[in-house]
């Protein structure tokens, strides 16, 4: 069932490059939600302050 021509270690190998790469982006997108998450728990801490102050 193998190929003949040799073509299924090049494929397994770019398997391998392909997957590694995705993993490394999906770790790069986790990254920026952590931060953006961050971010807008600040921004509502700001907007309940304010709003605060504003019925004071």
């Amino acid at each position: 069932m193998i190929s003949e021509n040799g073509s299924l270690p090049i494929i397994s190998i770019l398997v391998l490059a392909f997957s590694m790469l995705l993993i490394t982006e999906v770790f790069k997108l986790k990254k920026v939600q952590r931060r953006l998450v961050k971010k807008i728990d600040i921004i509502k801490k700001e907007l309940e302050a304010l709003k605060g102050e504003k019925r004071s």
